[in-house]
């Protein structure tokens, strides 16, 4: 299969369903049952956005509440990666979830590096329940649901 970035450049916008399409099997119902937790907890709606950043360049999908972000999505084959950001006022509470958290990632917040003096950056690939539970987790210490 092609690359993300190959299959829809900057002038070519994807639909929905045509990410999910990319993603395809487990990472597709995953994908998808992340966008319905975070609509129902927070009300966040998904916005796609194209990046020519040399990293993950192509189309991804920030999750954003009032201003706030919950993280930018990549899609991949059969899962997604996130990067999210979280301030240095927050760190208190995500070291006390670090023992609820996958090893994978509680290791990519003891790793994390400074994002702008504002906090730690985070990007890692959610490919299975217990990964999507652990950035269902982060997103609550950066913004309490609302349910």
């Amino acid at each position: 299969m092609m690359d993300w970035n190959e299959l829809y450049n900057s002038a070519m916008q994807p639909a929905f369903e045509n990410i999910e399409d990319y993603i395809g099997g487990e990472g597709k119902r995953l994908w998808q049952e992340l966008f319905l937790h975070m609509d129902k907890a927070y009300g966040a709606k998904p916005k796609m956005t194209y990046s020519g950043c040399s990293e993950k360049p192509g189309w991804n999908v920030k999750l954003q509440k009032s201003g706030r972000s919950f993280g930018t999505l990549y899609p991949e084959e059969g899962g997604f990666s996130v990067f999210l950001v979280i301030s240095y006022k927050l760190a208190p509470e995500v070291d006390a979830i670090i023992p609820a958290l996958t090893e994978k990632v509680a290791q990519s917040w003891k790793t994390a590096n400074d994002f702008m003096k504002n906090g730690k950056y985070m990007m890692f690939r959610i490919e299975n329940e217990r990964e999507l539970r652990d950035f269902i987790r982060l997103c609550a210490v950066k913004m309490e649901p609302k349910n």
